[in-house]
């Protein structure tokens, strides 16, 4: 019945967030390829990159013009789990953009500016541990966890090896984009069950 079916506004705007989120994430992680694989590589990495940013933002929009069908009904305690859960996202979110500048700041200070691009892949990949919490998915475990692989062997790579910092960071922008894109692709297909569940 229609109200069976309805689907929780709240969780329509969490997906459609989730998928700009993630386009521009891919976008922007596929792009570092262009500096660090300049030619024909860094240009095909990046075009996939831009590809799959662009099928998130298209599932997005198609998601975000059924807003005015769903429900805005909650329960008490869904109110206090949404405004609790909105405030550490954002919590988080900050304390991530906080971390990932004073550790640009300070690897430029000792002289290690090729670390940063691994470090903030690290800090990301850190960041989706909470998120786990906050949001109730498993993905987010998942994610964090193939995230901080990277950004720990990125730096692995600089710091005890003799590999190049370009070669060090287009693989970490790739195993990034390659994150990301795997979470929008997650937000896409709960995206596409809201939307048969909006036109049924």
């Amino acid at each position: 019945m229609p109200e069976e079916r309805s689907t929780p506004r709240a969780l329509l705007d969490g997906v459609v967030l989730g998928l700009v989120l993630m386009a521009v994430f891919t976008t922007a992680w596929s792009a570092n390829t262009l500096g660090t694989w300049p030619g024909e590589v860094g240009t095909a990495l990046t075009a996939v990159g831009v590809a799959l940013s662009a099928w998130f933002v298209v599932t997005a929009v198609r998601l975000a013009r059924t807003r005015g069908r769903a429900s805005t009904a909650v329960t008490a305690e869904e109110e206090r789990w949404q405004r609790r859960s909105g405030r550490a996202f954002g919590l988080v979110f900050a304390l991530e953009g906080v971390v990932i500048v004073a550790a640009v700041n300070v690897l430029a200070a000792v002289g290690r500016p090729d670390l940063v691009l691994p470090t903030i892949a690290l800090v990301v990949g850190l960041h989706f541990y909470p998120m786990a919490r906050i949001f109730r998915r498993r993905i987010d475990t998942w994610l964090a966890t193939a995230l901080t692989a990277v950004g720990l062997a990125g730096l692995a790579a600089l710091m005890l090896t003799d590999a190049s910092r370009d070669t060090v960071w287009g693989l970490v922008a790739c195993g990034a984009a390659l994150t990301t894109a795997a979470y929008g692709a997650y937000f896409t297909r709960t995206a596409g069950d809201l939307l048969s569940r909006t036109s049924a």
